[in-house]
């Protein structure tokens, strides 16, 4: 084992296989946590599907259905630093089992109770914790372990989180029903917990500032024929810690762009789960577009991570914001439509993809913009502007629920993604004025 430096002045540890680290191909440090993001991922657009059945067999109003969503989304939003802290000071199996155990007592908790405050405190406080432990963990997890390979690995483990709903959509909108809500939520409970347990205690850390052998970290810093991402994503010329990062002003607009983000995306869902229970519209209706928001969402990450690496990942999340913004406007016509089932799935299309690219390319702009060092930690404070947005996304549903033909939140949704795709061309990387940097490829290395 030996540190390097490459003109950056990085460092990294090389010389260490992962089969040496962990006696196995590092492949199954992105398959596990992508397992337990598939595990979790019915909390989010599950919830959605579910919301009809649940909330009938309750009695709850449609604003009190949407306060379970609201706070689960505002503790999943507030779980995921903590996360990440967690991460950097224990093993991963510690947040991974902690959230399991949440997640379990949130499903029975859902199953068992027709209690508001009962739900409330054990679905959306404690599983919201739960799904914000594992997803910060599975992300920091996948982000240690491929360096080289950083937004293509951290899409394919957060795209798991859409389009694993896929599944239990389709069981919520066509089998679950009172009579058997027990049920089927204790086997999701039971499913969800042993999935995300086995994946944690199987989970490992690599050492820091490790990288992988068979590549040569000072030349993939530099060379575009190795590193084509290079061209449109310059590395951070420094490490900015928190506080720095805070101070640099760029990543209080990524946190901004998040609220924007999660505005949009929980919009979308409180409005397809709040129509359906209000206005009857049909199970197969319901799942089809709500099976596409969450499709769309994991299959947009996957595809604009590699688009990112070619236009530049700034570029790449206006373009997703853009799309989200104008799927908004599409919704409203489909509305105004009454709410047609082609028009509503293709646009949820449009939503989903939009939405769910912003949160896996902001792993790698933070890694990009403010180093290695404290990505984790600089992503977590990113990630809680989900909070914010979800909660505000889930009140303008609420008011288009309760108010059918109005207009005005959908114009508002829409302006959201309009303004957060206008924000990313004023994002600017933080870069030092005395820092030089490398003309082109191999060519600066002998400077």
């Amino acid at each position: 084992m030996r540190e390097v430096r490459d003109f950056y002045g990085r460092r990294y540890r090389v010389g260490e296989s992962d089969r040496l680290l962990l006696g196995r191909s590092r492949s199954w440090m992105a398959g596990l946590p992508w397992a337990a993001m598939l595990a979790i991922s019915l909390f989010q657009y599950g919830f959605g599907a579910a919301l009809p059945t649940l909330a009938g067999a309750s009695g709850w109003s449609v604003w009190q259905a949407f306060t379970v969503l609201g706070l689960w989304v505002v503790a999943q939003a507030a779980g995921s630093p903590l996360g990440g802290w967690l991460y950097q000071r224990v093993r991963p199996a510690v947040p991974m089992l902690l959230g399991a155990v949440c997640c379990l007592v949130a499903l029975v908790t859902l199953a068992h109770s027709d209690d508001l405050a009962t739900v409330l405190l054990g679905y959306s406080v404690l599983g919201g914790l739960g799904a914000g432990l594992v997803y910060m963990t599975c992300v920091a997890t996948v982000t240690e372990w491929f360096p080289e390979r950083l937004a293509s690995r951290v899409a394919m483990v957060g795209a798991a989180f859409g389009y694993g709903a896929v599944p239990f959509v389709v069981v919520a909108g066509h089998v679950l029903d009172p009579a058997n809500r027990a049920v089927v939520l204790d086997v999701a409970a039971v499913v969800v917990c042993a999935v995300v347990t086995v994946c944690g205690l199987m989970m490992r850390k690599p050492p820091g500032n490790w990288w992988p052998e068979h590549i040569d970290p000072q030349r993939w810093a530099l060379d575009r024929r190795l590193n084509r991402g290079i061209a449109h994503n310059r590395p951070a010329a420094r490490p900015y810690p928190p506080l720095a990062a805070l101070r640099s002003g760029m990543l209080p607009m990524m946190f901004v762009v998040v609220v924007l983000t999660a505005a949009m995306a929980l919009f979308d869902i409180a409005y397809l789960a709040g129509t359906a229970y209000t206005r009857g519209l049909a199970a197969a209706t319901l799942v089809a577009a709500m099976g596409a928001l969450a499709a769309a969402n994991g299959l947009g990450r996957a595809v604009t991570s590699s688009l990112s690496d070619r236009v530049g990942r700034r570029a790449t999340l206006g373009l997703s914001l853009l799309a989200g913004g104008v799927a908004q406007f599409g919704l409203l016509a489909a509305a105004r439509n009454d709410n047609h089932p082609a028009a509503l799935v293709c646009f949820a299309v449009l939503a989903g993809a939009g939405a769910g690219a912003g949160y896996s390319l902001l792993v790698s702009l933070v890694r990009d913009w403010f180093g290695d060092d404290a990505t984790v930690a600089n992503y977590g404070i990113v990630y809680s502007g989900k909070a914010v947005g979800g909660l505000a996304g889930v009140v303008l549903a609420g008011l288009v629920v309760t108010n059918p033909g109005s207009t005005v939140p959908f114009v508002v949704a829409g302006c959201l993604g309009l303004l957060g795709a206008a924000m990313t061309r004023w994002m600017r990387q933080p870069r030092p004025a005395w820092v030089s940097l490398p003309a082109d490829g191999l060519e600066a290395k002998g400077r």
